[in-house]
């Protein structure tokens, strides 16, 4: 190779590898060597830089075949670039959260609100139902003890009753369906006959005239009832108030054998 003259000359050529042109030595005068060695020895100082600058590209820029063969290799793929870190929430962001978080707050306390008020007016509707319907069945109570003794006299007159002919028959029959009817009006409001016989004798409920032996009933038992007992139990009550004692005679236990 020929060695250029100046700076890094020499050293650009032997890293190019190129080797530089020679001088004609015919033709030429005393000056031709050394002109032709400064102009070879810029030529190859220019195509030394062209060739360094192509070998940095090469090796800055990898092949996709060498790509390839890394990944088969198992190596490391080039990790990427960390992502931005996010900017800090403004002051307005900060501020419409804050007033997100209240309306929340607000929706839990008013949702709370609605189902306590649902709960209340339920109970109500139910509390005045009952307190309604004890109110008819209370007014209903001296028009139902001026009729009482009415079925007593009617349920009298059907025990006793003796009937000839169709035509009697089918008038006990039209009476009996009024008393049905009535009877049937009289639940409709809480009023029901007291069953008596075969109960223990109770003063709230029941009012003896006498005691007799009985074979079939033990002591302080009711044995024989001679007036029905009646009571109202309105809708929604727990407990059914006594609106006349039934009239009964209370057994005293079988009698000497």
């Amino acid at each position: 190779p020929v060695f250029v003259p100046g700076v890094g000359g020499s050293r650009l050529v032997q890293a190019s590898g190129l080797q530089p042109p020679r001088a004609q030595a015919a033709g030429m005068g005393a000056a031709g060597p050394a002109a032709a060695t400064s102009v070879g020895g810029l030529a190859a100082v220019a195509v030394a830089v062209v060739a360094l600058s192509r070998r940095e590209k090469t090796r800055s820029r990898p092949s996709a075949r060498c790509s390839v063969r890394r990944c088969a290799e198992g190596e490391d793929a080039p990790a990427e670039a960390a992502p931005e870190e996010a900017a800090p929430p403004s002051m307005a962001a900060t501020q419409l959260q804050g007033e997100l978080d209240d309306l929340k707050n607000l929706i839990v306390d008013k949702q709370a609100s609605f189902d306590r008020l649902t709960l209340e007016v339920k109970n109500f509707r139910n509390r005045t139902r009952s307190e309604l319907a004890t109110a008819r069945g209370m007014a209903a109570i001296p028009v139902i003890k001026e009729l009482l003794p009415i079925a007593d006299e009617y349920a009298l007159c059907k025990q006793n009753m003796k009937l000839e002919g169709d035509g009697e028959k089918a008038i006990a029959d039209r009476f009996d369906d009024l008393f049905t009817k009535m009877m049937g009006t009289w639940k409709k409001v809480g009023v029901a006959k007291m069953v008596a016989v075969g109960k223990e004798f109770n003063p709230n409920f029941h009012e003896a005239v006498s005691m007799i032996p009985s074979a079939d009933y033990k002591e302080e038992v009711v044995c024989n009832e001679l007036r029905a007992g009646w009571e109202l139990k309105p809708s929604g009550a727990e407990t059914a108030q006594v609106l006349r004692p039934a009239l009964v005679c209370v057994s005293s236990g079988p009698g000497p054998a």
